[in-house]
């Protein structure tokens, strides 16, 4: 049983978020200016952090904030009173009031943060939603109807791991999690799982698992042995939290999957392994037989029907020992059509790439990804020699990419030539016009000197 830890904090990723002090930099635009600008800038904020800057967000929202936190609350309250005229459920834009407002560093600091949360909600992530709903809880809760907002117009489903993990809130927070859930139709564990994005299935389950939720049990169990890697594995890392609570749940899962009844003797880890083991040996079972069809498919002509087996299989199961196999015949396809359809051979040089990419054919493939880009950047009039030196750095024997860069490269000359003999030509125009000017010119010069007036006789 996988054993993976949920992933309760930012996930780590090979790009590395802006720090701190990257973050003041930016943050810094919002107090320089008159207020146009100031909007800009908190709208170019927005739409400029990243998910890999979550961390240095999140660390700025629950910073310690300047000036007394009931005073803000009341400044705020005051606004939107103003804005409103008092009537209850009026739509408002916070940020939009806070900047018109007089400047004031309770407000300042508001707005930098309110800014960045807003820039949350257009992440996408379980991370963001965290962010958010520990920053709905800061401050004496005086953003939680802004955070509300934005999961409502924004974050939507995200944030529901974050709602699930939360432990121990306080009755207001309970009522804020109760409406947003009841808000976004996120209710029961049934409809919490009802989800597109296998990542946020995946974190709602290791939520549900990290705190043990009893009512979820069976949803999580239900899961264990799905079709999606990513999906399968967080279910089972999840029943490894609930542990001998999940026996019972496991052993109807079995039941229901194998169609007959787990051996009494056997504990609930050993129920959990059986009901895992048949899946992984029906789902091999299942991808060999696709693999087998596509080869078979590809040998008797029908490529599409060959694609479609072949993608079955890594998505199923994309470590299958047997991958290679379908190297050869992508290959074979790719070049087929790259004299009919070049944009869907480069997606099946692609897919024979992910398939291999170490293999012995590696070099080949990628040198004709690189081909037909250069292909297609001929075709946009871009006739630029050192896309074929970048394929012929890959395989120096790719021969349609020599043949091209030389044919680029006698057209470079030719036009070089042309250019020389047009400027040779304008030269040689600008000389005759110079020389036609002179002549022209010199017989003016002298007909004003004859026709010059005499000075008058003295006195």
């Amino acid at each position: 049983m996988s054993a993976q830890a949920p992933a309760v904090a930012a996930a780590a990723d090979e790009s590395v978020g802006r720090n701190a002090a990257e973050l003041d930099a930016l943050l810094g635009r919002l107090t320089d200016g008159p207020l146009e600008a100031r909007n800009a800038a908190a709208d170019a904020l927005v739409h400029t952090l990243e998910r890999e800057d979550i961390p240095a967000i999140r660390q700025r929202l629950l910073a310690p904030m300047r000036g007394d936190v009931e005073q803000l609350r009341n400044k705020i309250v005051r606004l939107i009173h103003t804005a409103t005229n008092g009537r209850e459920n009026a739509e408002y834009d916070l940020l939009a009031l806070m900047m018109a407002a007089p400047r004031a560093p309770d407000l300042q600091g508001a707005i930098e943060r309110v800014v960045l949360a807003r820039a949350l909600g257009g992440m996408q992530s379980a991370d963001a939603g965290r962010a958010l709903v520990a920053f709905a809880q800061a401050y004496n809760a005086v953003f939680r109807q802004e955070v509300g907002r934005i999961v409502r117009g924004q974050l939507h489903d995200y944030v529901l791991p974050a709602l699930i993990e939360l432990r121990s809130p306080s009755e207001n927070m309970r009522i804020f999690m109760r409406q947003t859930r009841e808000a976004l139709r996120k209710v029961t564990p049934g409809e919490a799982v009802q989800q597109h994005d296998n990542a946020l299935l995946a974190e709602i389950l290791r939520a549900f698992g990290s705190i043990r939720q009893p009512d979820a049990m069976r949803v999580v169990v239900s899961f264990v042995n799905s079709d999606r890697a990513q999906v399968r594995d967080a279910a089972r890392w999840s029943v490894q939290q609930y542990g001998m609570t999940a026996g019972n749940a496991l052993r109807e899962a079995y039941e229901m999957y194998e169609g007959h009844d787990a051996d009494a003797a056997w504990g609930w880890e050993r129920v959990a392994n059986e009901l895992y083991l048949a899946n992984d040996r029906r789902r091999t079972s299942e991808v060999v037989q696709r693999l087998d069809a596509g080869l078979q498919a590809a040998r008797e002509g029908r490529p599409d029907e060959m694609l479609g087996h072949f993608r079955f299989v890594l998505s199923r199961h994309p470590d299958v020992s047997r991958r290679g196999e379908m190297v050869a015949p992508l290959i074979q396809y790719a070049r087929v059509l790259e004299t009919q359809d070049a944009a869907r051979a480069e997606a099946v040089w692609r897919l024979a790439l992910w398939v291999d990419p170490e293999g012995a054919h590696a070099r080949e493939i990628r040198a004709s990804v690189l081909f037909l880009e250069a292909e297609q950047a001929m075709h946009r009039g871009v006739a630029d020699p050192e896309l074929y030196d970048a394929v012929l750095r890959v395989d120096p024997n790719h021969v349609r990419a020599r043949e091209q860069r030389a044919a680029v490269a006698q057209d470079e000359v030719l036009h070089a030539r042309r250019r020389m003999r047009v400027l040779g030509a304008l030269a040689l125009l600008g000389i005759a016009l110079a020389t036609l000017w002179l002549v022209v010119r010199k017989p003016v010069r002298r007909r004003v000197l004859a026709v010059a007036p005499t000075p008058a006789p003295a006195g």
